[in-house]
């Protein structure tokens, strides 16, 4: 082996070991539940989904990257339990699963229906295709001018490696209960069956999708068919579509909150929901370190967790 191939071997044998030491010190750690705030509550929320949107709740103090669809929820539930006046949903995300954007924008739809609290949506870099599904469960939406958002649909991925194999000589097999069990097999094409199949699920994530920018934004489905092709836009051309409310950045959604809420003071409270504990801030350095070391980490994860899952991602 040559030495540049030793070095980079045993940088990921290190890696590796590094996160499975992080992983049994992580059960180790006492985790705090989100504790109540005082009685009168605080007044913004502020609660991020950052990167791709999964099932979970990011367990461990070296985390995949991914916002944990099951930690967001709880982050809700606790805002909407100690009567905050508002959340503020920072959004930077390309989606991720159909069943964990839908979990969120369920959430943050009976947060709405259910209590006081405000719901205010601030889309940063990217707030594509799930990002942006859970954002329509806003009241508001603020985006940046060069803001990503749209990509409205939803994927399957396959892959057949099928004619890979016959080159190398490998020749795979299954024994099966039923004619579907294998279906989304990379080691054979898709019969039109199991194609139909797939689609009727597409379809079916599609329609929800859509029902949900149409109850969020009060706009007919007429009306949004026509930008919910898959296509992206900018924020400012999102603005022009109907869906977003208005440009801005941070500062600016704060005024749109203190406005919906009724609150007075100029600088507000604001909490960070959940808490960022030292697990956290562990799994975050964890994770640009090795974003930085080995790029796309954070999309080879979430692949191999949402394989044969209908998504709601900007696939970029």
């Amino acid at each position: 082996m040559r030495r540049p191939d030793r070095i980079f071997a045993l940088v990921l044998i290190v890696l590796c070991l590094v996160a499975s030491l992080g992983n049994w010190l992580s059960t180790l750690i006492p985790r705090r539940p989100l504790t109540s705030a005082p009685a009168s509550g605080p007044e913004i929320a502020l609660i991020k989904i950052s990167g791709p949107i999964a099932e979970g709740a990011e367990g461990g103090i070296f985390q995949s990257g991914d916002t944990g669809s099951t930690r967001i929820v709880k982050a809700i539930r606790q805002a909407r339990q100690d009567k905050a006046k508002a959340i503020l949903l920072q959004i930077n995300s390309p989606g991720g699963t159909a069943s964990a954007s839908l979990a969120i924008h369920r959430e943050l739809m009976r947060t709405r229906q259910t209590s006081q609290t405000k719901v205010v949506a601030l889309l940063g870099d990217v707030a594509a295709s799930g990002g942006y599904y859970v954002a329509t469960a806003a009241e508001h939406i603020v985006a940046n001018p060069d803001t990503l958002t749209g990509s409205i649909g939803v994927i399957i991925r396959t892959q057949n490696v099928a004619s890979l194999l016959d080159k190398v000589g490998i020749e795979s097999g299954n024994f099966k209960s039923g004619e579907f069990k294998d279906i989304l097999s990379p080691y054979r094409p898709s019969t039109p069956a199991e194609k139909q199949i797939l689609q009727t699920l597409v379809d079916e994530s599609y329609q929800q999708f859509l029902e949900a920018i149409a109850t969020g934004r009060e706009m007919p489905l007429d009306k949004i068919k026509p930008y919910a092709d898959g296509r992206i836009f900018s924020g400012s051309q999102a603005l022009a579509a109907n869906l977003v409310d208005s440009l801005g950045n941070y500062y600016d959604a704060i005024d749109v909150v203190r406005e919906l809420a009724g609150i007075k003071a100029e600088n507000p409270k604001v909490d960070l929901y959940p808490p960022n504990r030292f697990p956290g801030r562990l799994g975050d350095l964890f994770t640009s370190t090795v974003e930085s070391l080995v790029p796309g980490y954070q999309q080879v994860q979430f692949a191999a967790k949402s394989r044969g899952l209908p998504l709601m991602l900007w696939d970029y």
